[in-house]
């Protein structure tokens, strides 16, 4: 690599630390605003990880666009090109050096082992070692609402009614068509299938509020209204519901 070559990169890697920097800065602002709401450990994983991965992906895009932009800047031709276009010939070819295909195979395999460790620890949380005693909710979708269903407190109700701090374990399927179970805050997403029964891992709301269970499936005319209320309230609020609802079933809406 002669002086003119060292130039060029050493500039290039100046603009590519300031722009990662700024990008890196920005996403920490930027992604915490547009992130939804955390009510509960999975949606608070499941922000983490948009963070963490976004703050990862600011100097590898920084990268190839800087890269790219430089070399149409300082490598363009200028003007018509000398001597006439068959007399023209190509440039020298590239030929990588082994060290560059070292670092190259080495950076990319440590980002993939990362993310691949990232995931695992991630299912790990969600999956191993549930927390006993769970509530369980069967949630039934039909063209266009979703149904609650509480085994153990012999209720049911069109609204979502959860307790504080208390896992959820939910069993989503579908009486007609598939639909999609969403719950944003509380990081509960699944199909809900026709016929077959799906547990989720379990989720422990930890934030009081109200929320909504939406369908993203498109699954008919009215699918864009298919939603019902969540509502995550204290323990004894929660079983005052269950109670009413249980002495007047009539009373679910």
């Amino acid at each position: 690599m002669n002086r003119q070559d060292r130039s060029h990169l050493r500039r290039v890697l100046q603009i590519w630390a300031v722009l990662s920097v700024v990008g890196v800065a920005l996403a920490i602002v930027i992604v915490p605003l547009v992130s939804p709401v955390t009510g509960s450990s999975v949606e608070g994983f499941a922000n983490l990880t948009d963070l963490v991965f976004t703050i990862i992906a600011v100097p590898i895009a920084a990268f190839v666009w800087v890269f790219v932009g430089y070399s149409l800047v300082a490598f363009r031709e200028r003007g018509a090109p000398a001597g006439r276009a068959e007399d023209l010939e190509d440039g020298p070819p590239l030929q990588a050096s082994g060290r560059q295909q070292v670092a190259w195979l080495a950076i990319t395999g440590a980002l993939a082992i990362f993310f691949v460790g990232w995931g695992m620890f991630g299912f790990y949380k969600q999956t191993i070692d549930p927390p006993a005693d769970p509530l369980v909710v069967n949630v039934t979708g039909q063209q266009w609402t979703w149904t609650y269903d509480y085994p153990s407190l012999g209720v049911q109700s069109h609204v979502l009614e959860l307790p504080l701090d208390r896992p959820v374990s939910f069993r989503v399927t579908s009486d007609d068509v598939l639909h999609g179970f969403v719950i944003n805050g509380l990081g509960v997403a699944m199909d809900a299938n026709p016929g077959i029964w799906v547990t989720a891992p379990t989720v422990t709301p930890t934030k009081l509020g109200s929320y909504s269970a939406r369908c993203i499936e498109l699954c008919g005319l009215y699918h864009t209204y298919m939603w019902t209320p969540v509502e995550v309230v204290s323990p004894s609020a929660f079983a005052a519901w269950a109670k009413a609802l249980h002495a007047n079933p009539s009373a679910a809406t």
